[in-house]
C-alpha cells in the first residue's frame, strides 16, 4: 500500500459533504488540495429543474466542460452524484493531468485514500482515475461501468474450468428437480435412498439409484457378461465398449463397437472392457476397463463420464453383469491404446502380484511393503566446509 501524505480534511470540507448529501439539487463537489489540507473547490447544482429526470445525470456531465471546474494543468478530486437522497450515491474521480507538477501528482495520489474514507466509501459506488478532459464523459464513465462488469480474461484452462463448474450447477438444479426419481449421476442421491428393493420388489431395481451408479441396459448387460464368460471371440477380438445415454444417464452397448483397440472415438468418451492374459491367473474371468476421455470432448460429457467411472468399475460391472473388473485404466489419447501398452500396463502389475516369495507363500497384494533394516539405503557423511574432498 503507498504511503499516506497525511493531509486531512477541513471541517469547512466535512460540513460541506454533509450538505451535499442533503440537497439534492447538488451535482458535483469539487475538492482541492491548498496549504496541506484537503478543502472545497466548488459546489455545483444540476442543470434540470426536474430532480427526477433520469437523462439529468448524463446532461450534467456537461459541467465537467467547463473551463473553471476542470483546468488542464491542475489537479483536483470531483465527486459527481448519481443518485437522490435516501440513497445518494456519488461517482468519484480523481483527476490527475498528465501535466501537472509532478509534486502536485504525488500528493494527490498519496491523499486519495484519506478523503476517500472521510467521505465514507460506501456511497462512492464508482471509482475513476482521469488524466485528460476527455476521461471526464458519459461516454468515458459508460465504458468503466462495462469494463468492471465485463469478465477477466481467462486462459483456456480458466474457461475451461469454469464451463466445468456451471455445468456442475446446471447438473445440480436438474438433479435437484428429479425428486423421488433419484439424483443426476453426478451428485447420486441422499443418503438411503434408492437402496434395497425396487418397487416392484425386483431385485437390483432399487440398486440403480445408489450414489453415482448408473442404470444399464440389457444390451450392455448381456455384452459385458458374454465378454466375462468368454463368449466374445479369440483374446485379440475380446473387446466390449460402452458408452453414456445423456439424455437418461443410463450405460448403454456402443452401436458401433471397435474392432481393435485402436478403433476407440477420438471426440468422445468411451469405456472400454477387454480380457487380458495377465488377469486370467490371478482372477479367472475378470475384465480391465479402459476409460478414454479425449482432450476434445464436450464437458458436460467428460463430466458425467468420469463422475461414473469408479462406480462402474468397483459395483456395476459385478452388480449388473456378474463379472469382476480387475483393473482401471484412464488416458485422454485413445491413440495410445494398443496390445503393446495393455502388456506394459496390466504385465507389471501381473508380475508384482503373481511372484512367489522364497518361502514358497504369495507375497501380499496389500498394505505397504516393509522395508528390511539391511535394505535401508546408506549415506555417506557429507564433507566439512572448506575441506578438499
Amino acid at each position: 500500500m503507498a504511503a499516506q501524505s497525511g493531509i486531512a480534511p477541513t471541517q469547512d470540507l466535512l460540513d460541506t459533504w454533509t450538505t451535499a448529501l442533503q440537497d439534492p439539487a447538488t451535482r458535483l463537489v469539487k475538492i482541492a488540495i491548498q496549504d496541506e489540507q484537503l478543502v472545497p473547490a466548488g459546489t455545483f447544482t444540476t442543470t434540470s429543474s426536474d430532480l427526477d429526470d433520469s437523462d439529468a445525470v448524463e446532461r450534467d456531465f456537461a459541467l465537467f466542460e467547463r473551463p473553471d471546474i476542470v483546468e488542464d494543468k491542475v489537479p483536483a478530486y470531483f465527486v459527481y452524484r448519481l443518485t437522490p437522497p435516501p440513497s445518494s450515491t456519488f461517482l468519484f474521480t480523481s483527476y490527475v493531468p498528465d501535466h501537472a507538477p509532478v509534486r502536485a501528482k504525488m500528493l494527490y495520489a498519496s491523499t486519495r485514500n484519506t478523503l476517500v474514507r472521510a467521505l465514507g466509501d460506501a456511497r462512492l459506488v464508482e471509482s475513476v482515475f482521469a488524466t485528460a478532459k476527455a476521461d471526464l464523459t458519459h461516454a468515458a464513465y459508460l465504458s468503466h461501468v462495462a469494463h468492471r462488469a465485463a469478465d477477466a480474461p481467462l486462459t483456456s484452462r480458466e474457461q475451461e474450468m469454469r464451463d466445468v463448474r456451471r455445468a456442475e450447477a446446471e447438473a445440480s438444479a436438474d438433479g435437484a428437480g428429479a425428486g423421488s426419481e433419484g439424483r443426476s449421476a453426478l451428485f447420486g442421491v441422499g443418503e438411503g435412498e434408492g437402496e434395497g428393493k425396487g418397487e416392484g420388489g425386483e431385485e437390483g431395481q432399487g440398486d440403480e439409484k445408489l450414489r453415482g451408479v448408473l442404470p444399464w441396459s440389457d444390451e450392455a448387460k448381456e455384452a459385458v457378461r458374454a465378454l466375462g464368460d468368454g463368449g466374445q471371440g479369440a483374446e485379440e477380438d475380446a473387446l466390449v465398449q460402452l458408452e453414456i445415454d445423456p439424455a437418461n444417464e443410463t450405460v448403454i452397448l456402443s452401436p458401433s463397437q471397435p474392432t481393435s483397440l485402436s478403433s476407440l472415438p477420438t471426440s468422445s468418451p468411451a469405456y472400454l472392457l477387454a480380457r487380458h492374459p495377465a488377469l486370467a491367473s490371478s482372477s479367472p474371468g475378470a475384465l480391465v476397463l479402459v476409460y478414454s476421455c479425449p482432450a476434445a470432448s464436450p464437458v458436460r460429457h467428460r463430466l458425467l463420464y468420469s463422475s461414473a467411472v469408479v462406480p462402474l468399475y468397483r459395483v456395476a460391472a459385478e452388480r449388473f453383469a456378474g463379472v469382476k473388473v480387475a483393473r482401471k485404466l484412464e488416458t485422454d489419447s485413445p491413440s495410445e491404446i494398443t496390445r503393446a501398452w495393455l502388456d506394459a500396463e496390466l504385465g507389471a502389475a501381473s508380475s508384482s502380484t503373481d511372484t512367489p516369495s522364497a518361502s514358497g507363500a504369495a507375497t501380499p497384494t496389500q498394505g505397504p511393503q516393509q522395508v528390511q533394516e539391511d535394505d535401508k539405503p546408506k549415506f555417506a557423511r557429507p564433507a566439512r566446509p572448506g575441506r578438499r574432498r
